[in-house]
């Protein structure tokens, strides 16, 4: 039950974080994550370069919160 907690803490607080980024922070993301979708999708590795993709968009969804720190120093 604690790890389910965790996680629902966690996607709550990435929401959080997301919901705060500038729109030009928004769209610099969402075309990183474009271009690592589009590579999996259409290249050559397979499902273990989908999976890769995978780890590294949720790397990038968890460090949004870093994000919005630097922002604000």
């Amino acid at each position: 039950m604690k790890e389910e907690t965790t996680d629902t803490n966690e996607f709550e607080n990435t929401i959080g974080a997301v919901n705060h980024l500038t729109e030009d922070e928004a769209k610099s993301l969402l075309r990183l994550i474009y271009g690592f979708v589009d590579t999996a999708m259409t290249g050559n590795g397979g499902d273990k370069a989908k999976l890769e993709v995978l780890h590294k968009v949720s790397d990038i969804y968890k460090r949004i919160p870093e994000l919005n720190e630097l922002r604000k120093k």
